[in-house]
């Protein structure tokens, strides 16, 4: 499978943070997988929190400023999301109960949060590919059976373009990082040839 979501940059977030995310993630993960809408839900959340919130930093400000308050975000986020072809009942709630709660600043964490016990909930991963030029349908194809054969789960790749690497690929999963790239491969002969020394045959 291939994400076609934008890429959410946003770091982990640690601490009080992080527990508060995971606990309304959680939440809203398992009224969403009761409705049948785990990954509709998740779809909206990204919507949320890479189309809107982290492009428009002073939205994110709106949200997380105390002086504003819970009555006066209520009429903008109905505005906002309150109408025909909008998100759905249940994420509106959710919004909801964020502002009631003054948590509205933990959408994107939040967000972030929820797409990783989706993908634990579902055995995917997410797997980052960086290639000189763009993989056909057959090879994003062996890519992802490749992948699913050692991983024993299901890859959720973001594939991107990066000419920089002359061909082949660098995948990462996590921290792991397994580059089979022309530029590596040249970079690795270039360090050999530096330090083995000015032999001539």
């Amino acid at each position: 499978m291939v994400d076609a979501s934008p890429e959410d940059t946003l770091p982990e977030a640690t601490g009080n943070k992080a527990r508060l995310a995971r606990v309304y993630a959680e939440a809203l993960l398992a009224a969403a997988t009761k409705a049948n809408l785990a990954d509709d839900v998740g779809e909206e959340l990204s919507s949320v929190a890479d189309g809107v919130l982290k492009p428009n930093p002073k939205i994110v400000e709106f949200f997380n400023s105390a002086a504003v308050s819970r009555n006066a975000k209520l009429p903008i986020l109905k505005a906002a999301f309150d109408k025909p072809g909008g998100p759905s009942i249940l994420f509106r709630k959710f919004l909801g109960v964020l502002n009631q709660n003054g948590r509205l600043g933990l959408i994107r964490d939040i967000a972030a949060t929820y797409h990783t016990l989706r993908d634990q909930q579902g055995n995917r991963v997410r797997v980052k590919v960086r290639t000189a030029a763009a993989l056909d349908d057959a090879q994003l194809a062996s890519l992802t059976a490749t992948l699913q054969t050692t991983l024993k789960q299901e890859p959720i790749l973001n594939v991107t373009i990066d000419p920089d690497l002359l061909g082949g690929l660098v995948v990462q999963i996590g921290d792991r990082v397994y580059d089979t790239s022309v530029k590596s491969r040249l970079e690795t002969l270039r360090t050999h040839l530096m330090t083995s020394g000015s032999h001539v045959l």
